[in-house]
């Protein structure tokens, strides 16, 4: 058997990098770009959020089932055709001649991307030997993080360079392009994939999932999460554009770069758990998010980046505890459980788009900001109820 486990090299590296990038390319790239998007298409601003809430809505409605599905039809090809399908999305937002045919788009990308992200780690793990899928793995993440980083800006980018909101898509394309084309020509057939007897194996244990209220609180701690995120990147993003800061799309982009933070710091999350358990790491992480957020209130430039940082890295190390939570809580249809979890994580998403903009729209970022505070303190009680008196804590 381990004959046929794939060699790497910097091709091979390459391509999984790529891979990484199309997890997290597209989900939430318009968001530098609200503002004028809303204009082009003489829409509100909460129309406008709608960009970004149907991809995390398409990606809630897949991301249970895409690794079920792989575990039936196989990885590559299940990758392959997800991310033709982004790519052809893309197409459609960048041609599209209205609001309609934008979000249908946009959904359509959302759906397809948890057939990348929910099936490369399998890919990886079940293709190479253990130490190159280590390394694998690694650059994998450092690909999903670089596409979050390098969809907002080539769209703050492009934006600022053309003045359309069709020109924001062409850097997404040629990058889609370019990942199908390495995975294509560049990763090696997945010779040692076994398909499972059904689609439905994987998934059938959902039902009784529902029945495990840790778990089910666990679900909301990772819907509050993403909530958090994507309503503090969305409306941050506004906020950024407005007097004193003013910034031009392309600046705003740049202030993305935070996303690279998490990446350096997120893998001390495992060594603080390891040490202090569980919760406590998780209501250390809570209490870096609201500390951030609070210093985000203020109308300087400088003052929002450590914000948007802390409530960047609180997330990614929060979600370390989740994740955690439910691999060691989870012994029998663990992928149904994970399942469950990301369609919950990604319901939040949605919700974070959507439910900060009538209070945005009438008093302002500090609404926001209270909103997430709300929510953020719902999750700590909800992972102090399910995490206590567990092996994890």
């Amino acid at each position: 058997m381990q004959s046929t486990l794939a060699k790497t090299n910097w091709r091979t590296n390459s391509a999984i990098f790529f891979l990484g990038m199309c997890a997290l390319l597209n989900l939430y790239a318009t968001q530098p770009v609200l503002k004028q998007m809303a204009v082009s298409y003489s829409v509100s601003i909460s129309a406008a959020t709608l960009t970004i809430s149907a991809t995390t809505l398409g990606v809630a409605i897949t991301a249970p089932f895409a690794g079920a599905i792989s575990d039936r039809y196989g990885r590559r090809k299940i990758m392959l055709g997800a991310i033709l399908a982004m790519a052809v999305a893309t197409v459609l937002c960048l041609l599209s001649p209205n609001f309609v045919l934008l979000l249908l788009g946009r959904l359509i990308q959302g759906i397809a991307t948890p057939f990348v992200f929910a099936v490369a780690v399998a890919y990886i793990n079940e293709t190479f030997a253990t130490e190159d899928a280590v390394r694998l793995n690694s650059v994998y993440v450092a690909g999903t993080a670089f596409g979050g980083f390098s969809g907002r800006f080539f769209a703050g980018l492009f934006f600022d360079t053309f003045h359309t909101i069709a020109s924001i898509f062409i850097p997404m394309v040629l990058i889609l392009i370019l990942a199908y084309l390495m995975t294509l020509r560049w990763l090696p057939q997945d010779t040692r994939f076994v398909a499972s007897r059904s689609a439905l194996a994987s998934f059938t244990g959902i039902g009784a999932h529902l029945h495990d209220w840790r778990l089910l609180l666990t679900c909301f701690v990772g819907a509050s999460l993403l909530f958090q995120q994507v309503a503090t990147f969305t409306y941050g993003s506004l906020r950024l554009q407005e007097a004193p800061i003013n910034l031009n799309t392309v600046a705003v982009g740049f202030v993305f770069i935070v996303f690279l933070v998490p990446t350096i710091l997120t893998p001390l999350i495992g060594r603080l758990i390891l040490k202090i358990g569980v919760t406590k790491t998780f209501m250390i992480t809570c209490v870096l998010g609201i500390i951030g957020l609070a210093v985000a209130l203020i109308s300087n430039l400088w003052a929002m980046i450590f914000g948007l940082t802390c409530s960047c890295v609180s997330v990614f190390a929060g979600q370390s505890c989740a994740l955690g939570f439910v691999s060691d809580h989870v012994h029998q249809n663990k992928s149904a459980a994970v399942g469950l979890y990301l369609m919950s994580y990604y319901l939040g998403g949605t919700f974070g788009g959507l439910v900060p903009e009538p209070a945005y729209a009438q008093f302002g970022w500090v609404s926001t900001i209270l909103i997430i505070y709300v929510i953020s303190i719902l999750a700590l009680f909800s992972a102090q109820l399910a995490w206590r008196n567990t092996k994890k804590d």
